[in-house]
């Protein structure tokens, strides 16, 4: 920076003695309102209320169904559903339904291993599978986006059939923050 003719120095348009002197006090360092919002945000996603998984389960004739997804999800986001059904006898073929209430508004992006046959009536999506043996565990992963329309969140069943009989039954619910 130059001086002036007056023994001042000349700093650019806008910029004043203010700008340049070291602040002192609390401007001097960063406001503690932020350490602190910053603090409750690592809080509340360490205690899980912004969103964490778990276990739904149902057992009976033989069948047991687990189901493993977010129990809290946001709009827009990716999410996972595992299913594990664990046959304690033989099942001739398997199909899974879905009530149509659970997938509202969600987007199913892959479905591993792919249905044998889907089909969709009664309020239900139902995928088939095939024969599975006795002491078997068939593993099925959904990759599902939220849209970002729903408001509070799904909620519905989820059936283990064989053929049309209805093994076991898991109600499933995830609720969807803005």
């Amino acid at each position: 920076m130059s001086k002036t003719g007056q023994g001042k120095r000349a700093y650019p348009d806008g910029i004043g003695k203010e700008h340049v002197s070291p602040a002192d006090g609390l401007r001097r360092h960063a406001s503690p309102l932020s350490l602190a919002v910053f603090g409750a945000v690592i809080l509340l996603g360490l205690t899980g209320a912004l969103g964490h998984e778990r276990d739904w389960q149902s057992g009976a004739n033989g069948t047991r169904l687990t189901v493993h997804a977010p129990e809290i999800t946001r709009n827009g986001e990716f999410l996972e559903m595992r299913l594990t059904v664990e046959a304690g006898r033989a099942i001739e073929d398997l199909a899974l339904g879905f009530d149509k209430a659970l997938w509202e508004d969600m987007t199913v992006n892959t479905m591993i291993p792919a249905a044998t046959e889907e089909t969709g009536m009664d309020g239900e999506f139902r995928f088939t599978f095939g024969p599975i043996d006795e002491g078997t565990t068939f593993d099925l992963k959904i990759d599902l986006q939220v849209n970002p329309d729903i408001v509070g969140g799904n909620a519905g069943a989820i059936t283990v059939y064989d053929g049309d009989r209805p093994l076991t039954a898991v109600d499933v619910s995830v609720l969807v923050l803005p």
